[in-house]
């Protein structure tokens, strides 16, 4: 017998897990020798571990980890369970660990007894931890950048449509400022021309939420002025404020306002210079690459739509042409595109570059976003090829075109109001403001293109239609319970600053959860929006 326990002893001391046998009161029998080092309970301590009872060890008020583990020990020695493991950590100042107890009954004779092990799982927690914080990592990245498609791609065709349709200056300018403003993370934006005489950035408009005073704006037009405005008109580049020092001159502006971080960009051409945008953001680091990419974009269509506001004519006539035709020629690059890769382009605007070069926005549904890429690089009408944003299934492109289609249109006084590619055919729907304009381009499309055929030709007054009928419309678009849930937040305040209720308020007076009232209000709001901005497209 006590060759048998010697070796039984000998061979519990080869495992680099914990382990002491407990009698049915709870009694340490014996133990092997790396007991008592981290993780059993009795670590610190200096009395022999044999003999102690397990149980009367344990503080409840100090260990509520102990206190489970001991509830465990019994139930197997009480023959409630045939195994009992609990997971638990067990940190120090200078190390985090994990273990896993497992107690396991055994009996000889009429004796009831449980082999109690630590096992340091340390290793497997913070490999799990690290996973966990990836995919979330992961998963975050996803959401901002599908969160960004959505915002650049509603952005652009916002202003877009904003630019084509405005027959001022001053509307341009409000306008962009308002729409800038209606978009995360943005909350300031100003537009600024040059005082000649005085040499200094006069205010021309300016929207948002943040208290910004633009009255003290009397910076000199310099190419080392202190304010990047200033700095943006002086040298026709854009300049970025990544975070927003307290101290300086910037700061001083636009830091009590709860400006975090700020882009200025001109407004110019080859051919004039209008003055500077600048956009305002409530966190630091808002304005990278892509973000910089759309708003100087932004500063030449700006430019241009002020440039050439008699083109646009064509939308504040009381009657238009509305032509709709199909392009199937392959040396289109939509066309290829969408039929060797499967996948649908959407025209979301166009603006004109500094080099004078017209780009065009396109989002791409259906295909991977560096198949596209690589794709439109290789293709011989392309001259430059920018990815803005991409996700799983598409991506977001921003196109320079010899020998643009949409270019074309654009100089014959076309407004296009959709394009379209889908299995190696483009839909274009554009609008003109006379029979004869809608005629000879047609003619002049299908003389350079082949598969040209004309889908569409309708001569109509511009739809007014009235308040009561809108509401009607939209109302037939809503479910009862978005309907509700938009009464609801609006008569509650819920769209005051500051609101005076939040969404868990809303949600408990329409007995339903808090994600599923936000469900309904996101979709309410959506169908609003495409309501109203749909209007402009009838």
């Amino acid at each position: 017998m006590e060759v048998t326990e010697s070796v039984a002893r000998a061979a519990l001391d080869t495992l680099s897990s914990q382990v002491a046998v407990l009698d049915e009161e709870g009694h340490i029998l014996f133990t092997n020798s790396s007991w008592g080092t981290v993780g059993d309970g009795t670590a610190g301590t200096d009395v022999e571990a044999e003999g102690v009872n397990y149980f009367d060890s344990v503080d409840p008020a100090a260990d509520d980890y102990a206190v489970e583990a001991v509830r465990g020990i019994r139930r197997v020695l009480d023959g409630e369970c045939e195994e009992f493991t609990f997971e638990y950590p067990c940190h120090t100042p200078e190390q985090q660990r994990w273990f896993l107890m497992r107690a396991t009954p055994f009996s000889i004779g009429d004796g009831n007894f449980a082999t109690v092990a630590h096992i340091d799982i340390t290793d497997r927690r913070l490999a799990e931890l690290a996973a966990q914080e990836n995919a979330e990592q992961a998963e975050q990245e996803r959401r901002n950048l599908e969160h960004l498609v959505d915002r650049i791609n509603g952005l652009v065709q916002d202003i877009t449509r904003l630019l084509v349709e405005s027959v001022s200056r001053e509307e341009i300018e409000r306008g962009v400022c308002e729409r800038l403003t209606d978009t995360d993370p943005y909350v300031f934006a100003w537009i600024g021309s040059a005082d000649i005489p005085a040499e200094r950035l006069r205010v021309r408009a300016a929207d948002g939420s943040a208290d910004v005073n633009l009255d003290a704006e009397t910076v000199a037009l310099a190419a080392d002025a202190p304010t990047p405005s200033a700095r943006a008109f002086a040298t026709g580049e854009s300049h970025i404020v990544s975070t927003v020092d307290g101290g300086s001159a910037v700061g001083r502006r636009y830091g009590d306002a709860g400006v975090e971080a700020l882009i200025s960009v001109p407004i110019g051409n080859r051919e004039s210079e209008y003055g500077v945008l600048t956009v305002c953001a409530d966190h630091p680091d808002a304005f990278d690459e892509r973000e910089q990419v759309v708003l100087e974009a932004l500063g030449r269509a700006i430019a241009n739509a002020i440039d050439a506001l008699e083109s646009k004519r064509t939308l504040t006539a009381d009657r238009i042409v509305e032509l709709e035709f199909t392009v199937g020629d392959r040396t289109l690059l939509l066309n290829a595109a969408s039929a060797e890769l499967g996948c649908r382009f959407s025209h979301s605007g166009s603006v004109y570059g500094s080099d004078g070069t017209l780009r065009e926005f396109y989002t791409v549904e259906g295909c991977d976003p560096e198949t596209v890429r690589e794709f439109a690089t290789d293709h011989d009408a392309v001259v430059d090829v920018t990815m803005l944003a991409a996700h799983d299934d598409g991506c977001l492109l921003q196109l320079a075109l010899d020998g643009s289609l949409v270019e074309r249109l654009v100089d014959r006084s076309a407004v296009t109001k959709a394009v379209t590619s889908e299995d190696g055919v483009t839909t274009f729907t554009v609008e003109l403001s006379r029979e004869a304009d809608a005629r000879a381009l047609f003619e002049e499309v299908a003389d350079r293109y082949d598969g040209t055929e004309l889908a569409g030709y309708h001569e109509h007054e511009r739809p007014v239609q009235t308040r009561q009928e809108f509401r009607a419309g939209l109302e037939d678009r809503l479910t009862d319970r978005q309907l509700t849930a938009l009464r609801t937040a609006y008569h509650s305040g819920f769209f005051d600053w500051p609101r005076a209720v939040d969404g868990d308020e809303l949600a408990a007076m329409m007995d339903i959860s808090r994600s599923t009232f936000h469900q309904h209000l996101r979709v309410a709001e959506r169908k609003v929006l495409d309501s109203f901005f749909e209007r402009d497209r009838q």
